[in-house]
């Protein structure tokens, strides 16, 4: 069908870049993408990022065509920080790349702050993800502090985007970042990786970025967050900017 149709794809992020995957299973869905791509006669990326992971499959650059995706205007959010420390949101499917485990060890040895991490995503996409997560949690004597919501539906997602104090997502790869994109939508402060399309997503004034997989460095970033109000006044202000500019659907 490939010499009678003329296929686009849509490649979000290379799927053998996926967190968690053996070397022999990643090797294989290299091969059937590279394979598949060589069969499509133009290819849509959701960043520059995703761009450039597509030249070690062969595809030529004249080809590939980066679209941001669009994002909703949102409200303002008002915060939750209060009594009880800031709220801190993390939305995102329990699986490895997302990095829950290393957010977990590095809000570890921040049990001296005052805080809450509210994750939403599905706990059933991946169930052994999500229930090794459930018993480092436990481990660390953090049940009442960290809560796993699971999926829930876009108004009461909304609603936790516009009580939140800050965005956090240490994932090891991202094609875009729709979560982080939406936090800039709602004025938010993120702390986050320097990876995949991470960094052209959340611009350097809204958002403190690390290196991905390093517990110790997301860590040094939550307490600065936690410890600064300026920091957090800063970052909420380049947000603000950011979501200015934000693409439309």
């Amino acid at each position: 069908h490939a010499t009678r149709l003329c296929w686009v794809a849509l490649v979000h992020h290379p799927l053998a870049l996926e967190a968690g995957l053996l070397p022999q299973q990643a090797r294989a869905l290299f091969d059937s993408e590279r394979r598949a791509l060589a069969t499509v006669r133009g290819v849509i990326v959701t960043s520059a990022a995703t761009a450039r992971e597509l030249t070690a499959y062969g595809v030529p650059a004249e080809r590939v065509h980066a679209v941001r995706p669009g994002t909703d205007s949102a409200p303002l959010a008002t915060g939750g920080g209060a009594g009880d420390g800031l709220s801190l949101l993390c939305v995102a499917t329990l699986i490895p790349r997302k990095g829950h485990a290393v957010l977990i060890e590095a809000l570890r040895g921040l049990q001296d702050r005052a805080w809450t991490l509210h994750c939403v995503g599905s706990a059933t996409w991946d169930a052994d993800t999500a229930d090794a997560l459930r018993s480092t949690i436990a481990e660390h004597g953090l049940g009442d502090r960290v809560l796993l919501h699971g999926e829930v539906p876009t108004v009461v997602l909304q609603s936790m985007y516009a009580e939140a104090d800050a965005v956090v997502l240490p994932s090891h790869f991202e094609g875009y970042g729709m979560a982080l994109a939406e936090a800039l939508a709602h004025g938010l402060p993120v702390v986050s990786t320097a990876a995949g399309a991470i960094p052209d997503t959340v611009p350097g004034d809204a958002g403190v970025l690390v290196p991905p997989g390093d517990a110790v460095a997301l860590r040094a970033a939550l307490a600065a967050l936690l410890d600064e109000p300026g920091l957090r006044a800063r970052l909420a202000a380049g947000a603000r900017a950011a979501r200015a500019v934000l693409p439309t659907w």
